[in-house]
This record gives structure tokens, C-alpha cells and sequence, in this order.
């Protein structure tokens, strides 16, 4: 891989917009290179139960005529746009997927059904709906409509004010606690069919029932909050287990709601995997699995619901011309994964998702690329996989993510800490809204399809004018597309760390900014 790792040689196209400005090397696609020598230690890597580190030597070929490569591209940890060319047609590919239009809407009326056992639990979900306010984003309506030649009206869906935990776990880990404690009652016969589901917190027996299990999920911190509070909720015990390095105020909120915290040596991938074999030792035990849950998935995707729904209240009408282009961080995978497949099965082929990560942990974007999904890590090209970005800070993709992305992600850009920074500073100062790290990735996409889109000036990019791949794509998203930003949490932040991530943002924003120095300011554990 070292003997590889050379440069291209063309000049990156670089923009500017209140200095949020990475510099976006020109995309590839899916057909940019083949791996010629692939050598993994065992012999299925694409789905397994083994998570120790694989290696392996990479020999690429590039086919563009600069010999652009994403395995050279990534490990420079420079911003990084890639369109998936396998995503032709999504809304044909969703017959193939594993999960199924029944399964959603399923999931969406056990949410109807669940919903006086929410409204019970948490006074602030009225009506028992888990639901987010979707707002016009006038930021970067103003600062890029003009100079990126987008449309007029850009969204943000703001998960960042999502009842019980303040993000967008929310959606994926209350409804599998609650699918889990309805699914105990009705196994046991204290609960029938057609009983209001209100029964399950004021049954002396269900209440009994439910205490004797433990809810276990391995979490870098929002999903171990949506667990952990829900499950405690619901009188169910509930033990989350986090890196030692994870974010110490997520820590301390979890135990302040009485969930158990175990701390393992390692990153998020080691705890997962810990919590994994512990919980597999206790048949009361159920583990909450980001990397392969299916009822997580579920819960994520009804969310397609709430946004078409909100479209239409906006008087937003999309179309195979004016798609809605979604941007959402990804980590594991996920939730991204959920959402992107919710939407593609209510909207078709009228959207367009494409997904934000950063420079150091782009594990969606390798495993997706290489084809080997899980059965690669970010560490297998020396990248670190960590970032200021907590969620987001995962060296190895799920699985079952990827299955499902293979064919419907349009595409994936990846984003500097820094960046994160200047766009959560820019987010607050100009619309008086505070997200985690993790979101401010989503404010770099309409960059990222610029510098793709303006690739074909000669000139103006890595390559030589015309033949840029994906460059209609990026300009006919850029143009013809609704735009809608996923915000994924941040109102659990304590003020004290809102404060200092946004003095950091506002100090990079600086052009005399010390790079290196402010940098070094954020903690190894928020790392």
C-alpha cells in the first residue's frame, strides 16, 4: 500500500464561503478502480462474526486516464467526494434488499400502537409521537444559492430537538426497547393483541416481567442514551459499554439515569464487541446490535414518513427533476442506512441520499467501494479512525448497512474536524441553532457537489476539462435538488461544551487561525 500512496498530480478546485471552505479533491466512482490483489486472512469477510484487525495487501489499478485513486485519496485524509455508480436505479433494487416495504410499515404501526406507552413514559412526546420540526435552513439558502447555482430553498431536519435523547438514536433504539418489552408481555400472555398498550406500565405482572431483562447495546453515546433511557423507562434494567475514551458528559448522563456504564480499552468497534459476548452469557439479556440490528433499521426508517408528510405541509413538491437530495452522517451505519431506505421506498427514485463522513473514519465509503463492507477496516489503510465527531468516529462499517446501501447510496463525502468546527460556529451565529460535530458535516455537501460540478471548466480541477466522471450527476443535484440536511443531535450537549466547541469553530474561522494549535485542543477522549 505504501508504494501507492503517491500523488496524483492535478490541482484540487478549492471555494470559499465565510471560510467553512474544504478543499474537495474530484470524485470518483464506483468504477474508478478494480482491486487487483485482495489477500484477507480468512475467507469470508463480508459478513462474520470475527472482528479482529484483517490483513492484507492492496495493489490498485486506476482506470481514469490520471490514475485518480480512492485508496490513495483516503489515506491523505483530504476531503473526499465519491458517487456510487451501482445506484442506477434504487427503487427497482428494493425488491433485492432484506428487509421489505411490510416490514416498515409494520414498524410504523407499532409506533401508532406504542404510542400511549411513549406519551406515558415521556411527557414530552405529545400524542406519543417521536417527531422533529423539518425548518428552512436560510444559511445556506443565502451564502449558496448563488455562488453553487443551487436551488432557492434548502432544509434541515432537525433531530438535534428529537424528545428523550436529542437525537437521531431516538428513532432506531426507543422503538427497539419497546418492540422487546411488548414482545416479553404478549410472549408471556399478560398482554393480548387488541389490549392498549398504556397496560404495560401499570400491570403489576408486566411491570415484574419486565425488570428481570436487561437491554445491553454497545454505543459511542447517543445510541447507548436512547437505549438506556427508554429501557429505564420501562422498568428495564440497562448497561451500555463505551470505549474508556468515549465522551465523559455522555458518561455521566447515563449513569445519572441509572443505566450501567462499562468501559473497555480500545474504540467503539472493542465495545461493541465486548458487550456482544457478555450479553450472549445471560439469556435475560437482549443486545441492541448497531452493526447488524434489523429492528433498529426499522425504527430509523419511519422517519420517511414524517419528512414526506412535512413536505407536503411545506407545499415542497419533489419529482424525478427535483429530487430531494437528503444529506445524513454516517457512522456505523445504521441510521443513515434506515433513513436512506425508508425514503427510496416512499419517494422511489424522487430522492437522493448521500452521506457525510470524516477524513480519519470514512468506513462506509472503504467498505462500500472495496465491496468487502464489514470485512475492511479504516485502520487497514492506516487511518486512525477517530475524530472530534464521537458518532461518527468508527473504523469498520455494518454489514447489514452496507447490504442495504450498495445500490441506493448516491454517494458519500467525507469532511475535516476543522470543518465540522467552523460550520457548527457558522449554524449558530447565523441561525441560532446548536448541533454536535458529527451534523456540521452535512453543511459541506452542496461544497462538495460544487467542485465536482464545476470540474468540467478546463482547469478548474484534477482533471483536464470534459470526461470528469459523475460531474452531471453532482451539477444536476446541485441545481434541480431540495436539499435537506439530516441534524442528528446536540440539545443534550451541556452548555459548558456548547460553548467551547463553538469558541473553537469561531477561532478557526480566523485567517491567521493556528491550525495545529486549536486542534489540539479538543481532548484525546472526545477523539
Amino acid at each position: 500500500l505504501k508504494s501507492s500512496l503517491r500523488s496524483t498530480g492535478g490541482r484540487s478546485s478549492t471555494w470559499s464561503s465565510h471560510s467553512v471552505a474544504p478543499c474537495f479533491p474530484v470524485a470518483m466512482t464506483a468504477s474508478t478502480l478494480t482491486l487487483s490483489t485482495l489477500t484477507f486472512r480468512r475467507k469470508s469477510p463480508r459478513r462474520c462474526a470475527n472482528r479482529s484487525p484483517h490483513q492484507f495487501r492492496l495493489r490498485v489499478f486506476a482506470q481514469t486516464r490520471k490514475e485518480v485513486r480512492v485508496l490513495t485519496q483516503l489515506p491523505q485524509k483530504v476531503p473526499f467526494l465519491w458517487l456510487n455508480e451501482k445506484a442506477v436505479n434504487p427503487a427497482a433494487d428494493l425488491a433485492n434488499l432484506p428487509l421489505s416495504l411490510s416490514q416498515m410499515e409494520e414498524a410504523h404501526e407499532r409506533w401508532q400502537r406504542l404510542a400511549p406507552v411513549i406519551e406515558g413514559c415521556f411527557p414530552e412526546c405529545p400524542g406519543g409521537a417521536v417527531e422533529s420540526p423539518l425548518t428552512e435552513l436560510d444559511f445556506i439558502s443565502r451564502q449558496y444559492s448563488t455562488g453553487f447555482n443551487m436551488q432557492p430553498r434548502t432544509f434541515m431536519k432537525q433531530d438535534n430537538l428529537l424528545p428523550i435523547c436529542g437525537s437521531v438514536k431516538a428513532r432506531g433504539g426507543v422503538y427497539e426497547v419497546l418492540k422487546l418489552a411488548e414482545s416479553l408481555a404478549l410472549e408471556a400472555g399478560l398482554l393480548e393483541a387488541d389490549t392498549c398498550r398504556s397496560r404495560m406500565l401499570t400491570d403489576d405482572k408486566i411491570v415484574a416481567l419486565l425488570s428481570q431483562h436487561t437491554v445491553a447495546v454497545g454505543s459511542t453515546g447517543n445510541l447507548g442514551l436512547s437505549v438506556g433511557i427508554a429501557a429505564a423507562a420501562v422498568g428495564m434494567q440497562a448497561t451500555v459499554h463505551m470505549s474508556r475514551d468515549a465522551v465523559q458528559w455522555k458518561k455521566a448522563l447515563l449513569r445519572s439515569k441509572g443505566v450501567q456504564v462499562v468501559e473497555h480499552l480500545g474504540g467503539y468497534s472493542q465495545a461493541v464487541a465486548a458487550g456482544r459476548e457478555a450479553a450472549a452469557q445471560d439469556p435475560r439479556t437482549h443486545f441492541v446490535d448497531d452493526e447488524s440490528s434489523e429492528d433498529l433499521m426499522l425504527g430509523y426508517s419511519t422517519s420517511a414518513y414524517e419528512v414526506v408528510r412535512q413536505l407536503r405541509e411545506l407545499n415542497m413538491e419533489v419529482s424525478d427533476q427535483n429530487p430531494l437530495v437528503v444529506h445524513i452522517p454516517c457512522g456505523v451505519g445504521g441510521a443513515p442506512a434506515g433513513i436512506c431506505w425508508g425514503l427510496h421506498q416512499l419517494l422511489g427514485n424522487k430522492v437522493r441520499v448521500l452521506f457525510a463522513e470524516p477524513t480519519n473514519a470514512p468506513c462506509m465509503l472503504l467498505g462500500l467501494q472495496t465491496g468487502y463492507h464489514d470485512g475492511v477496516s479504516v485502520l487497514d489503510i492506516g487511518l486512525s479512525g477517530q475524530s472530534a465527531a464521537d458518532g461518527l468516529a468508527v473504523d469498520r462499517p455494518s454489514g447489514l448497512a452496507c447490504a442495504m446501501m450498495e445500490r441506493l447510496v448516491a454517494g458519500i463525502y467525507t469532511v475535516r474536524d476543522e470543518d465540522m468546527f467552523r460550520g457548527l460556529a457558522q449554524l449558530l451565529d447565523l441561525e441560532g441553532v446548536f448541533v454536535e460535530p458529527s451534523c456540521a458535516t452535512t453543511l459541506m455537501g452542496p461544497a462538495a457537489l460544487s467542485v465536482l460540478a464545476n470540474a468540467w471548466e478546463p482547469g478548474s480541477g484534477p482533471f483536464d476539462g470534459r470526461g470528469v466522471p459523475g460531474r452531471e450527476t453532482a451539477e444536476f443535484l446541485l441545481q434541480e435538488g431540495i436539499h435537506l440536511l439530516w441534524m442528528t443531535g446536540g440539545s443534550m450537549v451541556p452548555e459548558e461544551e456548547q460553548q467551547r466547541y463553538n469558541q473553537l469553530g469561531l477561532e478557526l474561522l480566523r485567517p491567521d487561525a493556528n491550525l495545529q494549535q486549536l486542534l489540539a485542543e479538543i481532548k484525546p477522549t472526545e477523539a
